[in-house]
């Protein structure tokens, strides 16, 4: 199980165009959600490890597993614990998504991705998605304090950038 799945991503600040459920008629569904599932997947631990620590991210990774072979079984302490990462691990994949998805991998390089919509680059964006897991990040950091978890974050977690990456 993971800690959060496709529909942080349906509609809002977060929102991916075609994001929805699959079973709605849209052609490209399943593969927008195969693409953010990917996502999810990948960058999970890693967040985990840098907001949380080690030792903490293997409870919160036990939890999940544990939930994936039991939907009844629960932790009120670890589910808690996993609502207050959610919105920010939200955050944090859909920057690493858009960072990636705005570029193909060719023999000879990376390309732009052609549109018929003018696209335009992702940059202020991210940073405004990255500055706004920021705020949650700091905001889960003073929870988990008062809460009595030990929390052992990366800096990066809870610093904010500008477009120009300074």
């Amino acid at each position: 199980m993971n800690l959060i799945d496709c529909s942080y991503f349906y509609v809002g600040p977060l929102q991916v165009m075609n994001a929805r459920q699959v079973d709605d008629l849209d052609n490209n569904a399943a593969e927008v959600q195969e693409c953010i599932t990917a996502y999810i997947e990948r960058y999970q631990s890693e967040f985990l490890l840098k907001m949380t620590g080690k030792d903490l991210a293997a409870e919160v990774t036990a939890y999940l597993a544990a939930r994936g072979e039991d939907e009844d079984y629960t932790d009120e302490a670890m589910e808690t614990l996993c609502q207050q990462l959610r919105p920010s691990f939200a955050h944090y994949v859909y920057f690493k998504l858009v960072g990636d998805v705005n570029q193909n991998m060719t023999i000879t390089g990376l390309m732009k991705l052609k549109s018929a919509n003018e696209n335009q680059p992702p940059r202020q964006r991210m940073v405004k998605v990255w500055n706004d897991m920021v705020e949650l990040n700091k905001q889960f950091v003073a929870w988990a304090e008062m809460s009595d978890y030990d929390v052992y974050y990366d800096v990066e977690m809870i610093t904010p950038i500008n477009q120009f990456n300074l």
